[in-house]
């Protein structure tokens, strides 16, 4: 038999606003249901989903995510994190800083300039 309680997606003890990706619904987390299906394989397999009828977004902190940036879980641990080093990329035509520079693709035969 099939524990949700075990499953790792499952929705915080403590409910919270969430957002799905799929569907773009917000919902209380208590909302989330357990959902069985048996899979081409023959062996049933259990999911968190998301409630909003015909959306298949399936997992807290896979596609269903807190809506508050400052979420943290029941043991006090941040959802969303800043990294130092993470990238940030300009922004469509933002001049690259200058200790970065484009990187020059080759050009290869058959290659044409798209007129749009």
């Amino acid at each position: 038999m099939l524990d949700p309680n075990a499953d790792i997606f499952r929705p915080p003890e403590i409910p919270t606003l969430v957002h799905c990706i799929h569907c773009d619904e917000e919902y209380d987390s208590y909302l989330i249901e357990w959902r069985e299906t048996v899979c081409s394989d023959g062996k049933t397999r259990g999911f968190w989903c998301c409630p909003t009828p015909g959306c298949d977004g399936a997992g807290f902190g896979f596609d269903i995510f807190p809506v508050d940036p400052t979420y943290q879980d029941e043991g006090g641990a941040m959802f969303f994190t800043d990294d130092e080093n993470e990238v940030n990329l300009p922004e469509d035509n933002e001049p690259l800083p200058e200790d970065r520079t484009p990187i020059e693709k080759p050009e290869e035969e058959g290659d044409e300039e798209l007129p749009f």
